[in-house]
């Protein structure tokens, strides 16, 4: 399996994701679309997709020519029925790509958080042994409408879409994934230096065990996407 990862954030990388697909014996392309690398316009020489995060907003297209890109690439893998997807931004352009509103929040979403996941998820071919109340880092500030026919997978309070599917194939996550010790570790000292930032808020990313237990169910997450 030949994979394409577009990495939009240079601390953003695709971590677990890339070390459990390279465990199993897949190959991949990483473009860095944060240095210039060009989207590919086809999905032709690869097997599946994975499209990271980033602090822009879906929204902000115009300056951000790669997210068009993104869109009809994600359409295009999703039309050839080959696996797609999207990691917190990504899972955004998902959305949008089949046309849900991605909006701000009004306020961050941060730290390791309770997933809840919904009914459909007990019979999804990646989640359907998910751990209850999995925690699972989250960082972002803008959330999303679902497409019309997407299932959504898990859900929050305070922020209802976390994972969906689109068809059978494209999934979106609205948390980390992919988060390694040393991308935490740069989080955490990134998110200290925000003076807006309460102490308390910063230590609570600070949490080994839940780190650990998101890692093993991002590694199931990935080796089933890949079995798709």
């Amino acid at each position: 399996m030949h994979i394409l990862y577009l990495v939009n954030e240079p601390n953003s990388g695709p971590g677990v994701l890339l070390e459990e697909a390279t465990r199993l014996g897949a190959s991949h392309e990483i473009v860095a679309t944060y240095e210039g690398g060009e989207v590919p316009s086809s999905h032709a020489d690869y097997d599946g997709l994975v499209v990271m995060g980033g602090i822009m907003g879906v929204y902000e297209d115009a300056a951000h020519p790669f997210i068009e890109h993104t869109r009809a690439l994600i359409r295009a893998f999703h039309h050839a029925d080959k696996p797609v997807m999207g990691v917190c931004l990504g899972a955004q352009m998902l959305a949008s790509a089949f046309g849900g509103r991605v909006y701000k929040m009004g306020y961050d979403e941060w730290g390791f958080l309770a997933q809840t996941w919904e009914p459909a998820a007990k019979d999804d071919p990646l989640l359907h042994d998910a751990p209850e109340a999995l925690r699972i880092l989250h960082w972002h500030g803008d959330t999303f409408e679902l497409p019309d026919g997407a299932v959504r997978l898990s859900t929050r309070e305070t922020c209802p879409n976390q994972a969906f599917r689109v068809g059978a194939k494209s999934y979106g996550f609205q948390f980390h994934l992919e988060v390694t010790k040393a991308t935490l570790d740069h989080w955490i000292d990134w998110r200290a230096r925000d003076k807006s930032a309460a102490a308390a808020d910063v230590r609570a990313l600070s949490n080994v065990e839940a780190l650990a237990e998101a890692q093993v169910f991002a590694r199931d997450v990935m080796a089933r996407w890949m079995e798709l």
